[in-house]
Protein backbone atom coordinates (compact mmCIF):
# COMPACT_ATOMS: atom_id res chain seq x y z
CA UNK A 1 0.00 0.00 0.00
CA UNK A 2 1.35 3.05 -0.88
CA UNK A 3 1.22 6.69 1.26
CA UNK A 4 -1.64 8.08 -0.62
CA UNK A 5 -3.66 4.63 -0.44
CA UNK A 6 -3.18 4.55 3.14
CA UNK A 7 -4.35 7.88 3.99
CA UNK A 8 -7.28 7.49 1.97
CA UNK A 9 -8.04 4.14 4.05
CA UNK A 10 -7.29 6.05 7.15
CA UNK A 11 -9.57 8.54 6.19
CA UNK A 12 -12.53 5.91 5.32
CA UNK A 13 -12.48 3.82 8.78
CA UNK A 14 -12.04 6.79 10.67
CA UNK A 15 -15.64 8.33 9.03
CA UNK A 16 -16.80 4.68 9.30
CA UNK A 17 -16.72 5.39 12.73
CA UNK A 18 -13.59 3.84 14.35
CA UNK A 19 -11.19 6.12 16.01
CA UNK A 20 -8.27 7.88 15.59
CA UNK A 21 -6.28 4.84 17.19
CA UNK A 22 -8.39 2.24 15.90
CA UNK A 23 -7.81 3.73 11.98
CA UNK A 24 -4.36 3.77 12.15
CA UNK A 25 -3.97 0.47 13.42
CA UNK A 26 -6.19 -1.14 10.67
CA UNK A 27 -4.65 0.76 7.80
CA UNK A 28 -1.10 -0.07 9.07
CA UNK A 29 -1.31 -3.90 9.96
CA UNK A 30 -3.66 -4.62 6.79
CA UNK A 31 -1.14 -2.66 4.61
CA UNK A 32 1.44 -4.91 5.67
CA UNK A 33 -0.46 -8.53 5.58
CA UNK A 34 -1.83 -9.07 9.66
CA UNK A 35 -5.54 -9.41 8.66
CA UNK A 36 -6.55 -10.05 12.02
CA UNK A 37 -9.72 -7.87 12.76
CA UNK A 38 -10.83 -8.15 16.29
CA UNK A 39 -6.97 -6.96 17.27
CA UNK A 40 -8.23 -3.60 16.21
CA UNK A 41 -9.74 -4.06 19.96
CA UNK A 42 -6.16 -3.32 21.03
CA UNK A 43 -6.30 0.21 19.83
CA UNK A 44 -9.69 1.55 20.80
CA UNK A 45 -9.03 2.58 24.48
CA UNK A 46 -6.06 5.05 23.17
CA UNK A 47 -8.31 7.13 21.15
CA UNK A 48 -8.64 10.82 22.22
CA UNK A 49 -5.50 10.43 24.04
CA UNK A 50 -6.17 7.79 26.22
CA UNK A 51 -9.54 7.03 26.86
CA UNK A 52 -11.04 10.04 25.95
CA UNK A 53 -9.01 12.34 28.55
CA UNK A 54 -7.02 13.97 25.76
CA UNK A 55 -4.39 14.19 28.14
CA UNK A 56 -2.10 11.58 26.78
CA UNK A 57 -0.42 10.90 23.74
CA UNK A 58 -2.35 11.31 20.64
CA UNK A 59 -4.77 7.69 19.81
CA UNK A 60 -3.00 8.29 16.14
CA UNK A 61 0.13 8.36 17.38
CA UNK A 62 -1.12 5.42 19.86
CA UNK A 63 -2.22 3.12 17.00
CA UNK A 64 0.72 3.63 14.66
CA UNK A 65 2.89 2.60 17.80
CA UNK A 66 0.87 -0.70 18.45
CA UNK A 67 0.74 -1.63 14.65
CA UNK A 68 4.78 -1.22 14.64
CA UNK A 69 4.95 -3.47 17.66
CA UNK A 70 2.25 -5.70 16.16
CA UNK A 71 4.31 -6.29 12.89
CA UNK A 72 7.90 -6.40 13.57
CA UNK A 73 7.54 -6.18 17.99
CA UNK A 74 9.24 -9.22 19.70
CA UNK A 75 7.87 -12.79 20.96
CA UNK A 76 9.94 -13.88 23.22
CA UNK A 77 12.42 -12.10 26.42
CA UNK A 78 15.64 -10.95 25.55
CA UNK A 79 15.09 -10.44 21.23
CA UNK A 80 16.16 -7.94 19.89
CA UNK A 81 13.60 -4.93 19.66
CA UNK A 82 15.66 -2.16 18.12
CA UNK A 83 13.87 -2.01 14.26
CA UNK A 84 10.41 -1.54 16.76
CA UNK A 85 11.86 0.97 18.91
CA UNK A 86 13.47 3.17 15.73
CA UNK A 87 10.16 3.06 14.18
CA UNK A 88 8.24 3.99 16.97
CA UNK A 89 10.63 6.86 18.16
CA UNK A 90 10.39 8.06 14.03
CA UNK A 91 6.82 7.80 14.45
CA UNK A 92 6.88 10.01 17.27
CA UNK A 93 9.48 12.71 16.29
CA UNK A 94 7.65 12.83 12.84
CA UNK A 95 4.42 14.30 14.64
CA UNK A 96 6.54 15.82 17.06
CA UNK A 97 7.59 17.83 14.32
CA UNK A 98 4.32 18.58 12.48
CA UNK A 99 2.40 20.15 15.22
CA UNK A 100 4.66 20.61 18.30
CA UNK A 101 3.12 18.19 20.48
CA UNK A 102 1.97 14.71 20.34
CA UNK A 103 -0.57 14.77 23.21
CA UNK A 104 -4.43 15.07 21.63
CA UNK A 105 -5.30 18.06 24.07
CA UNK A 106 -2.41 20.34 22.66
CA UNK A 107 -3.17 19.06 19.21
CA UNK A 108 -7.23 19.82 19.54
CA UNK A 109 -5.96 23.16 20.76
CA UNK A 110 -3.88 23.58 17.83
CA UNK A 111 -6.31 22.49 15.74
CA UNK A 112 -9.02 25.22 16.84
CA UNK A 113 -12.53 24.71 16.11
CA UNK A 114 -12.83 21.66 13.37
CA UNK A 115 -16.11 20.58 11.84
CA UNK A 116 -16.68 16.37 11.94
CA UNK A 117 -13.05 16.10 13.64
CA UNK A 118 -12.11 17.44 10.37
CA UNK A 119 -8.50 18.19 12.18
CA UNK A 120 -8.41 14.65 13.82
CA UNK A 121 -9.20 13.20 10.67
CA UNK A 122 -6.30 15.36 8.40
CA UNK A 123 -3.85 14.22 11.42
CA UNK A 124 -4.54 10.64 11.21
CA UNK A 125 -4.42 10.08 7.90
CA UNK A 126 -0.86 11.97 8.16
CA UNK A 127 0.19 9.63 10.71
CA UNK A 128 -1.16 6.51 8.84
CA UNK A 129 0.90 7.70 5.90
CA UNK A 130 3.87 8.43 7.58
CA UNK A 131 4.08 4.45 9.60
CA UNK A 132 3.19 2.69 6.17
CA UNK A 133 6.16 5.00 4.79
CA UNK A 134 8.44 3.83 7.68
CA UNK A 135 7.50 0.27 7.70
CA UNK A 136 8.09 0.04 3.42
CA UNK A 137 11.18 1.49 3.90
CA UNK A 138 12.42 -0.82 6.77
CA UNK A 139 10.93 -3.91 4.45
CA UNK A 140 12.66 -2.54 1.59
CA UNK A 141 16.04 -1.94 2.86
CA UNK A 142 15.73 -5.96 4.43
CA UNK A 143 14.94 -4.98 7.75
CA UNK A 144 11.35 -6.14 8.65
CA UNK A 145 10.75 -9.62 7.53
CA UNK A 146 7.07 -10.26 7.74
CA UNK A 147 5.49 -13.87 8.31
CA UNK A 148 2.44 -12.58 7.20
CA UNK A 149 1.22 -12.34 3.34
CA UNK A 150 2.96 -9.87 1.42
CA UNK A 151 2.55 -5.88 0.98
CA UNK A 152 -1.05 -5.20 -0.15
CA UNK A 153 -0.61 -2.95 -3.43
CA UNK A 154 -4.31 -1.48 -2.58
CA UNK A 155 -6.62 -1.00 0.30
CA UNK A 156 -9.22 -3.36 -1.50
CA UNK A 157 -9.17 -5.53 1.41
CA UNK A 158 -9.96 -3.25 3.83
CA UNK A 159 -12.86 -1.42 1.61
CA UNK A 160 -14.25 -4.97 1.51
CA UNK A 161 -14.36 -5.05 5.65
CA UNK A 162 -17.12 -6.76 7.50
CA UNK A 163 -17.11 -3.93 10.35
CA UNK A 164 -16.70 -0.70 7.95
CA UNK A 165 -19.71 -1.50 6.01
Amino acid sequence: MQTDAAREQAQEIFKAGFNCAEAVFLVVTEAFGLDVPEQVRLATAFGGGVGRCKEEMCGAVAGGVLAIGALCGRERPGANWDLAARLARTVRENALAAHGSIRCGDLLHAFGEQTDMQACIRFTTMVAGQVVARLREAHDAGKLVLSAAPLRASGDALTNRKCCK
